[in-house]
């Protein structure tokens, strides 16, 4: 990457600088066939601002022959903007193998001037073993070690390592491994997840996911990372999320030869509307009905311009995400799209990944969190806010906490009630730690109450039984961590909230033994 704007969970919007100009990150990269195509390259440009597609050496070899160096690939698609090639790789996903080998591909690729390039690796599709997947991570290696020489000496091509392992993250592990060890990794200023068009094609977003971060958390974070065949909007703001810069699919045109209409959160056949729930310029002027009758071209045409207007409306959505320090909320509204992407959005929310997806969210966000469920106690920013607590907090050499508990549910009002406890504060400091105990996060000092993100942040829902079973293990560490031997409580509000949290902290203190009197703070 050679700038990042600005960054949340591991998704960023960024740039990168390529050979026919600078490209906007997340972004699409639509896939173009060499010949014929009812949308042209440079209409994708002029209407999306896509400056950056993809199409495949393999295809071109199949359709014109091996060519000379005398003419581009941009001269071949007409085209003014950066030209990424596949190397025939996911012709070999589909159809078993291809009749070029290795440097062909390479070869076909540099003649044709392409600006980022790929070796011709081996997929490794889910229903293969772990042995028929590793041998072919293997050969994958010894292709890699073919293919440097080729690379060396061509260096006005900018040249994408493939990843490979499939479904197995320990393979992808291993492969990474191996390609450390032979020193491979610095000759590729790209890389890309490969062999994942079949797993979504099966709605394994799991194990899509699991292996966008093996192989994230195995390679520098200065290289951009591509993911071969994202085919869908709905997902894309999910593999931003994971750490995918950029993403291809060929989706917006296969999906309109069968009639597939592709919306933020799922699909349509044309046949199943009434009307078009889009405002895009071939939704503004057709109806299901008509594009059904028109002639093929112009129904396939017409149907792939309005996916590709949904797909780059998504990605809009998402850059303004990232910018603006919500993604995240995104991922909740997208999850409900689909069972099995709100599963795996489930793993990914359940805290066991929180570390990986606090890696690009800022310390503090110029927005407040907004807070609608339990799924809230696992995004990255209240992660790192109690981790903060855990980190800064110093009692003042007091066993004893004088808890004030409020079901108010926004920090302003939390800071007027500092103002109205200011001289009772003053009086008791050495006596006691002022601790507040307050919706969603629980235990919190005094002293942090006007730090990011305790000092912004928007909780509207009454505490559930989802909630507070997230929220009894954190008031079960802070006491532990810092050791308090007996607990005043002042509660200073009834609402319903506030009373919920007293009951739950009675439970938690009868449980660890710990002393509790309850009084009005006006009395102290």
């Amino acid at each position: 990457m050679d700038e990042i704007i600005s960054s949340d969970l591991h998704g960023r919007l960024g740039k990168i600088a390529l050979p026919k100009g600078d490209v906007i990150t997340p972004t699409l990269l639509p896939v173009i066939d060499p010949r014929k195509n009812l949308i042209s390259a440079q209409d994708m440009k002029n209407k999306f601002d896509f400056n950056f597609v993809i199409t495949s050496a393999y295809l071109y070899y199949k359709r014109y022959g091996m060519p000379d160096d005398l003419k581009s690939i941009h001269e071949t698609l007409d085209f003014d903007g950066n030209i990424m090639m596949d190397s025939g790789a996911y012709q070999v996903l589909v159809y078993g193998d291809v009749d070029i080998d290795p440097i062909q591909s390479l070869q076909i690729q540099s003649n044709l001037k392409a600006d980022v390039g790929v070796i011709l690796d081996v997929p490794t599709p889910p229903e293969d073993t772990y042995t028929q997947a590793k041998q072919k991570v293997e050969e994958t290696v010894r292709r890699i070690g073919l293919s440097l020489t080729h690379i060396e000496e061509h260096p006005e091509t900018i040249w994408t390592l493939p990843i490979q392992g499939g479904k197995n993250t320990k393979l992808i592990e291993y492969y990474l491994n191996e390609l450390k060890q032979k020193e491979y990794l610095s000759h590729f200023k790209f890389h890309a997840l490969g062999s994942v068009a079949p797993i979504m094609s099966q709605y394994d977003f799991l194990s899509l996911f699991s292996m966008i971060k093996k192989s994230r958390e195995l390679l520098p974070h200065n290289i951009p990372f591509h993911l071969f065949g994202a085919g869908h909007p709905m997902i894309f703001p999910f593999v931003v999320a994971l750490g995918c810069d950029t993403f291809d699919s060929a989706a917006y045109i296969l999906y309109a030869k069968e009639n597939r209409y592709m919306t933020n959160t799922g699909t349509y056949h044309l046949h199943e509307l009434f009307e078009l729930p889009c405002n895009c310029e071939i939704c503004s002027n057709w109806t299901p009905k008509e594009l059904l009758d028109t002639d093929v071209d112009t129904k396939i045409r017409n149907v792939a311009l309005h996916n590709l207007y949904a797909s780059h409306a998504e990605l809009k959505r998402i850059r303004v995400s990232l910018r603006d320090g919500n993604l995240w909320e995104l991922l909740v509204r997208r999850s409900k799209a689909h069972p099995s992407l709100y599963k795996a959005f489930k793993y990914l929310a359940n805290g066991s990944d929180i570390e990986y997806l606090e890696y690009g969210t800022p310390i503090t966000k110029q927005t407040g969190l907004k807070i609608s469920g339990e799924d809230s106690f696992y995004r990255p920013e209240y992660s790192k806010g109690r981790k903060r607590i855990y980190a800064r907090y110093t009692p003042n050499n007091s066993k004893v906490i004088l808890l004030i508990s409020s079901g108010r549910n926004n920090p302003v009002e939390l800071l007027n009630l500092r103002s109205e406890l200011e001289d009772l504060i003053k009086s008791k400091t050495d006596e006691m730690d002022f601790v507040f105990l307050i919706p969603f996060f629980g235990l919190l000092p005094l002293e942090l109450i006007e730090t990011y993100p305790f000092s912004q942040y928007v909780f509207s829902a009454v505490l559930s039984e989802g909630l507070l079973d997230n929220l009894k293990p954190e008031i079960e560490k802070f006491l532990k961590i810092f050791q308090y031997k007996e607990i005043v409580l002042c509660p200073l509000d009834t609402w319903e909230n506030s009373e919920i949290l007293i009951k739950l902290i009675k439970e938690v203190l009868t449980k660890k033994n710990i002393s509790l009197k309850e009084k009005n703070f006006r009395e102290l």
